[in-house]
């Protein structure tokens, strides 16, 4: 729970200075860039995360990695920043609340959708469309085909679920037998 107010104090502070800059885009791919690079290198993350390694050896891993990975100013400041308060290992989690903020500023959404069987492209179109309509957003959509919800479909876009499957029918029609 803590380190989740941590890394949300941060992605914070990194919003306010993307979009003081107006490079809310750049800092995101900078961002994804070096997290996706910790995340991908169990050494370099060890290596980090080792108590006994002093704190300027792990600046110098870090700076290498940000020569490499060429990313925005902002972000290689901001991650030599947490590196130096010994919170690099939280830069994933500050990536994920970094995105929903960029997202919410953006007008962006992500909607998740569950079928019974997989989607045709215009079938796939017409529903992006739709939620796009109904959120007022620009949505990214995300279909997973599960053959046990039987038909319909089950829509997920941040905390707000739609349950238009048919096993969702069938489990209300029985619940409502049952209470008579």
């Amino acid at each position: 729970m803590i380190i989740g107010v941590i890394a949300q104090r941060y992605a914070k502070a990194l919003m306010k200075l993307a979009v003081a800059a107006d490079q809310i885009e750049p800092v995101t791919e900078g961002l994804d860039t070096v997290a996706d690079a910790l995340a991908e290198s169990e050494r370099l993350a060890d290596f980090l995360a080792e108590p006994k390694i002093s704190l300027p050896a792990k600046e110098q891993a870090v700076t290498d990695l940000l020569a490499a990975a060429q990313v925005p100013t902002l972000v290689a400041t901001f991650v030599r920043f947490v590196t130096g308060k010994r919170r690099i290992l939280l830069l994933g989690e500050i990536r994920t609340v970094f995105h929903r903020l960029a997202d919410e500023r953006m007008g962006r959404a992500h909607a998740e959708v569950v079928v019974a069987a997989p989607l045709s492209a215009d079938q796939e179109s017409r529903l992006k469309e739709r939620l796009e309509r109904l959120s007022g957003k620009q949505i990214t959509l995300q279909v997973q085909v599960e053959p046990e919800i039987l038909g319909g479909a089950i829509t997920r876009i941040g905390s707000t679920v739609w349950d238009g499957s048919l096993r969702g029918r069938l489990d209300q029609v029985r619940q409502t037998i049952i209470e008579g």
